[in-house]
């Protein structure tokens, strides 16, 4: 369900379930996990592409997946619950993940588009297509959605897309900041590679801690603590420099 390759310093993991419309399942989630965790040993390499094959990049949750029972617990095993899992979930795996960027040619729906919200990076084809889909089918929104996605696109515009169940095209997502980049779809798994390759010639311990800065300080309205974060970001540096000094 998964294609896992290497371009250079770039690891591109893609999904190809289309008979489910790539849809999240139990199988296709572990699959896409464990390409991740492959890639972040991979000391070759530097960033991570997610992508995908056929028209859609994620139709949400597979709900004609096989059921699985916790042999411990007797109860049902949903996606849901292992993409959300304390300390376990997609978020925490992405957050000490080495750089991702999402590139999405078809429609991402409902988990479909939140599990692009953690991405470092969003990246979509022209012909991409962003569903919120959750009130309308009785359900909500998952996922971290409901503090990643006012980060992204501001508090008053994710009250709005959530509460009308919008569906936005390509540019209308960029405007927003939902996504940063559009391509022609022949082109974007290029164009991410591209980026993704870039990034990865950059310094990897400078990389990991301006992420971190970055999404430790975004909320930060003390400025004794975010300047305190930035000053130990750069003794960490400075240590590792001479570190790497001393060794040579």
């Amino acid at each position: 369900m998964i294609r896992y390759e290497r371009v250079g310093r770039v690891a591109v993991v893609s999904y190809d379930h289309q008979a489910r419309r790539n849809a999240w399942g139990l199988a296709l989630y572990r699959e896409a996990v464990a390409a991740i965790e492959k890639a972040n040993a991979d000391e070759e390499v530097g960033a991570i592409v997610i992508t995908h094959e056929g028209p859609v990049y994620c139709s949400g949750a597979d709900f004609k997946d096989a059921p699985e029972t916790d042999p411990e617990t007797g109860r049902r095993v949903t996606v849901a619950m292992l993409a959300m899992a304390q300390d376990k979930s997609w978020l925490h795996l992405l957050a000490r993940s080495k750089p991702s960027i999402g590139a999405i040619r078809g429609a991402a729906m409902g988990l479909g588009i939140t599990q692009i919200l953690p991405f470092d990076i969003r990246l979509g084809g022209e012909g991409s297509t962003y569903a919120f889909p959750f009130l309308k089918l009785q359900v909500m929104p998952e996922l971290g959605c409901t503090a990643l996605l006012p980060r992204l696109v501001g508090y008053g515009r994710a009250v709005h897309i959530c509460l009308s169940a919008a569906t936005l095209d390509a540019r209308e997502a960029e405007r927003i900041g939902l996504i940063t980049g559009v391509y022609p779809d022949n082109a974007l798994r290029e164009q991410a590679i591209a980026l993704a390759e870039q990034i990865a010639g950059y310094p990897a311990l400078q990389t990991r801690l301006t992420r971190e800065l970055l999404k430790e300080n975004a909320g930060e309205h003390d400025l004794n603590v975010l300047l305190q974060r930035e000053t130990d970001a750069f003794i960490t540096m400075f240590k590792e420099r001479r570190r790497q000094t001393a060794g040579a």
